[in-house]
């Protein structure tokens, strides 16, 4: 016998949520006015939490019929929710169903005591997902197993369990490493106990006011491209007090450049601690997977194009193929390896020429489907200018495509038949990235025409989405250094109203190229002449400086030390003191001094950074800390003491400053003997909040080496005990702990 709802109990039930569904994933509304002028449609369902008779599910034999139809056991969805979660008990177990049903209600109590004035919008997250064998590529496929990544999962598995209410990780990595489609596989994973998912450009505002009511997973991909919304978000999180728990995992190349800076708030340093404080870990470098995963990867993606049988010695060529791609190891090379292997019958030639092989039989497949064959350009440039944009939705193409910027006739409008091709499709882009930078790239070098269209294309690309054109230039260059049509990326957006925007893009991929004498370095040198014989020499002094700047990084880290101090001399020539690069200038200088043996030249860079007037405190930190190095090795341990010291009495220096300074500090008063001192440094490093916790496990290891070196080792254990335990480390500060620990 089944132990049904009243319908006073249904009724209700769907009152305290609103008569919307429970499942924080819809909330749909179920109740609504019939055809008829007094009928009510109702797609409501008072559904059990347990179950309403023995072989339902989650049936609890425990509870009395009485509780069994009451309103605690009861929760309210809509049909679709209701039927969802009875055919997945395990999935949706009781547990899930009162987290769904107490979080409703307290989002429909917050609803109505708030106003409308008020109302928070829920948070859309989406988590991309896609089956298609045509897109066996992409990171949202989930015909792949995520392959190779238990370690990884494990790590983020640890970030979302850790207690702090609010935390931020960031994880990198090159293109087809696999951040993305490990972000899709640890949101499917934390679902549905987590809201999770991506969050797009279109939602961030929704951010401002939102409430979480349960715990919040926020996977933001691209970051460069959103640095300054992403900088206010972490800013804005780590002051609130957040009523369920919520992480944001960032993924992106590498963590350097100003993108990075300004997450970290270093513009503004009293919320740069905040910032740090909240940080769960060091960011995370996403390598690539084993030569076992890689052939377990082989065998998965071949089997899902029909190829069963492959030999180990075929599984062995397709491994060495992806290896000679991408000695990195990078899941989507692997991939790609195996498709070329099996379309080109084992065809060799390098990863370049494998990507043009896939993209050429993607796009024959996609002409085929076009009725008319007066249509390919016009879908070739959808694509392309999607591609470049980071791909569009239907309503911000209906919106760029007809402006008058763009030459009549380049891009169908919204209405255009493109037979069986669908627009929401094209618009979004051609990816993996790696293979739409191809794309667009080859695109400039062939027919003037298509050249020609292309080139417009991206001039207005980047007028009308600067931050998403710059985004996709860095990839480019960083994917396709030594392509001959980079720098069509750059010409085309030379603008006669705005002379220095192609440069200014042109100076923020240097530090990308790999190569000191690499053509685009040059053609930036070339701008910057031409507009400054037109403009004049001020217009483009700081752009001058800041060129030069960056080629000397480029030049010192091939190690032509000389030539880097030449260049940095060059680029202080016309370099206000009070630019924040006549710091870093000087800084990098005085290292490369330092590489070519004239320390007396160093100290004289980092004192002119120490005692200028205009310097930020970052750069006087970093000077300070460099001149201290210098000193203490010159057994000036006091003068390297006082330099330490400063750095720390200064207001807005990052963690990271003060962290060199203390534990350095440390060991200079340990060599003068005042032990007290150094362990007190050591315990300002662990009662600093914002100080790394990989940083604090560097210190403990650091304290308990001086105990076991005094012959203490009961004094040493709890340190060594710390680190072992802890989930953040750095690798060889928890190997050199377990090396020492007792049993």
């Amino acid at each position: 016998m089944r132990d049904d709802f009243p319908k006073k109990v249904k009724d209700i039930l769907a009152r305290r949520v609103g008569f919307r569904c429970s499942n924080p994933d819809c909330r749909a509304l179920t109740s609504g006015p019939a055809e008829l002028p007094d009928g009510v449609l109702n797609k409501g369902v008072a559904a059990h939490i347990t179950a309403a008779s023995p072989r339902g599910p989650r049936y609890d034999s425990q509870l009395t019929r009485q509780q069994r139809s009451s309103v605690e056991n009861g929760i309210w969805l809509c049909q679709d929710d209701a039927k969802l979660v009875d055919d997945d008990r395990t999935r949706y177990n009781e547990v899930v169903l009162r987290q769904w049903k107490a979080e409703a209600e307290e989002r429909a109590r917050h609803m109505v005591t708030a106003g409308l004035g008020s109302l928070s919008v829920p948070l859309d997250l989406a988590i991309p997902t896609t089956d298609a064998l045509d897109s066996l590529l992409s990171f949202a496929n989930t015909r792949v197993q995520c392959v190779g990544r238990a370690d990884e999962l494990n790590e983020l598995n640890a970030f979302l369990d850790a207690e702090m209410p609010f935390s931020w990780w960031l994880w990198t990595g090159p293109a087809g490493i696999g951040k993305s489609r490990l972000a899709v596989e640890l949101c499917r994973l934390a679902s549905p106990a987590w809201h999770a998912g991506f969050l797009g450009e279109e939602y961030e505002s929704e951010l401002d006011d939102v409430v979480t009511m349960r715990p919040t997973l926020l996977i933001v991909d691209y970051a460069s491209e959103r640095s300054t919304w992403l900088s206010e978000v972490l800013v804005r999180f780590s002051r609130r007090k957040t009523g369920s728990k919520v992480r944001v995992l960032i993924l992106e190349r590498q963590a350097a450049g100003l993108w990075w800076e300004t997450v970290q708030r270093h513009h503004r340093m009293s919320e740069s601690s905040q910032v740090a404080a909240t940080m769960y870990a060091f960011p995370h470098e996403l390598g690539g997977v084993s030569r076992d995963d890689a052939r377990e990867l082989i065998k998965i993606t071949a089997s899902e194009l029909g190829h069963q049988d492959l030999t180990t010695t075929q599984i062995e060529d397709i491994a060495d193929k992806a290896q000679s791609m991408d000695p990195g190891g990078g899941p989507l090379f692997i991939q790609i390896a195996t498709m070329d292997w099996l379309d080109a019958h084992g065809a060799s030639g390098g990863r370049d020429e494998a990507i043009r092989r896939l993209l050429d039989r993607s796009q024959t497949g996609l002409n085929l489907r076009l009725e008319d064959p007066s249509l390919v350009p016009l879908v070739r440039n959808v694509q392309i200018f999607a591609t470049v944009l980071g791909g569009l939705s239907v309503e911000e193409y209906a919106e760029l495509a007809q402006v008058s910027e763009i030459p009549n006739g380049l891009l169908p409008n919204v209405f255009r038949s493109l037979g069986s091709v669908s627009l929401d499709d094209l618009l979004d882009g051609v990816r993996p990235d790696i293979l739409g930078e191809l794309l667009v790239l080859d695109q400039l070098g062939a027919s003037e025409t298509a050249r020609h269209a292309s080139m417009s294309l991206l001039h207005y690309a980047c007028l009308a989405k600067p931050d998403a054109y710059q985004g996709f230039l860095a990839r480019a260059a960083a994917d396709h250094t030594e392509h001959p049509r980079l720098i069509d990326l750059l010409e085309a957006t030379i603008y006669d109203e705005s002379p220095l925007i192609s440069i200014e893009l042109g100076v923020s991929i240097i530090a990308l190229l790999g190569r000191s004498n690499h053509e685009a370095v040059n053609w930036v040198f070339e701008r910057l002449q031409a507009v400054q014989h037109a403009e004049g020499q001020d217009a483009t002094a700081r752009l001058l400086t800041s060129a030069r700047y960056s080629h000397a990084n480029l030049v010192l880290r091939e190690n032509n030390t000389q030539r880097a101090c030449e260049l940095y001399t060059d680029a202080l020539t016309h370099c206000d003191p009070a630019w924040p690069e006549y710091g870093s200038i000087l800084n990098n200088r005085g290292i490369s001094f330092l590489q070519l043996d004239r320390s007396q030249d160093a100290v004289a860079d980092f004192t002119a950074v120490i005692d200028s007037t205009t310097a930020s405190d970052e750069a006087r930190a970093c000077a300070l800390n460099n001149r201290a190095d210098v000193l203490f090795d010159a057994d000036d341990v006091r003068g390297a003491i006082a330099d330490r010291s400063a750095v720390l009495a200064l207001d807005d220096t990052t963690y990271n400053r003060r962290y060199i300074a203390l534990t350095r500090r440390a060991d200079a008063r340990r060599q003068l003997g005042d032990n007290a001192g150094a362990y007190t440094d050591i315990e300002t490093i662990l009662a600093t909040h914002d100080i790394a916790v990989e940083q604090k496990m560097a210190a403990r290891l650091k304290r308990a080496q001086w105990h076991i070196g005094a012959g203490e080792m009961a004094a040493a254990q709890p340190d060594l005990d710390a680190i072992v335990t802890s989930r953040r480390n750095f690798p060889e500060v928890v190997e050199t702990a377990r090396r020492l620990r007792q049993p």
